[in-house]
């Protein structure tokens, strides 16, 4: 680490949605990002992923990418034995809502049980049992700043792009959070958290319905073609009384009848 407390920040995954912006969020925060190169390094092997390691030697690991339990516990133990700061990014989709109910807390224990969702909480178990220092963050929904790669808007467009226009609930209620804002929260976190199991929501109580009008209406958006209320009803969001962020309420976003 800097002599001023800035950090050579490791990345996995920076070809995804949230891993690009990382990088520049980093740069923009003056740490150092590297880039985790798969081409140079046996994920599978732990000595060949230690070595790579050794010659970054990071002050922190923001995991990102998609991956087995293998890579995520050979990340873990070069972490543990040099206290660096590990960070697993996990998902709200590890909750389901049928055995636990919504808003979900840092301390319900998830409930999904498809494919993507016991892998998550598979890895969020072992993040804790090979090193019981980490952060383990759920992510929410993100919302980027136009339509590309994994985000709401791609969804929005998709959707468009069927129909003709988005059909949104005032019924539901999803873990949503702005793209840019989840990445500085994730350095947030490694410079003046303590580690831990967090989540990461700025929706404090606005349906699917209300982000859509917002985002067409104040936030650039005026592409969408929002109708008429489609009538579905769930709750799906994370409780997050821990991480300050803006939520959408302090954004000026209102409720549309």
């Amino acid at each position: 680490m800097s002599k001023r407390g800035l950090m050579n920040i490791l990345v996995t995954g920076v070809s995804g949605t949230i891993g690009k912006k990382l990088i520049e969020i980093i740069q923009k925060r003056n740490h150092q990002p590297f880039s985790f190169d798969r081409n140079s390094v046996d994920i599978s092997d732990e000595k060949s992923v230690h070595q790579y390691l050794d010659k970054i030697h990071p002050d922190a690991i923001m995991h990102l990418a998609k991956s087995d339990e293998t890579m995520t516990k050979h990340l873990l133990t070069w972490s543990k034995k040099h206290q660096a700061k590990f960070v697993f990014t996990s998902s709200y989709k590890v909750f389901s809502g049928k055995q636990v109910e919504a808003p979900y807390q840092v301390y319900d224990r998830p409930d999904g049980t498809d494919d993507f969702a016991l892998g998550k909480i598979k890895q969020e178990d072992l993040c804790f049992d090979v090193y019981p220092d980490s952060y383990v963050v759920r992510l929410a929904w993100q919302i980027g700043d136009a339509p590309g790669g994994y985000n709401m808007l791609s969804f929005v467009k998709e959707q468009m792009r069927q129909r003709g226009v988005m059909s949104a609930s005032k019924g539901l209620y999803l873990s949503l959070m702005f793209l840019e804002d989840t990445c500085h929260a994730l350095i947030d976190l490694v410079e003046r958290y303590l580690p831990g199991m967090y989540h990461l929501n700025q929706n404090d109580g606005y349906s699917f319905y209300d982000v859509i009008h917002f985002m067409k209406h104040h936030r650039g958006q005026d592409w969408i073609e929002l109708d008429d209320q489609k009538k579905f009803s769930k709750n799906d969001m994370m409780e997050n009384s821990k991480v300050k962020v803006k939520m959408f309420s302090e954004l000026g976003m209102t409720h549309y009848e």
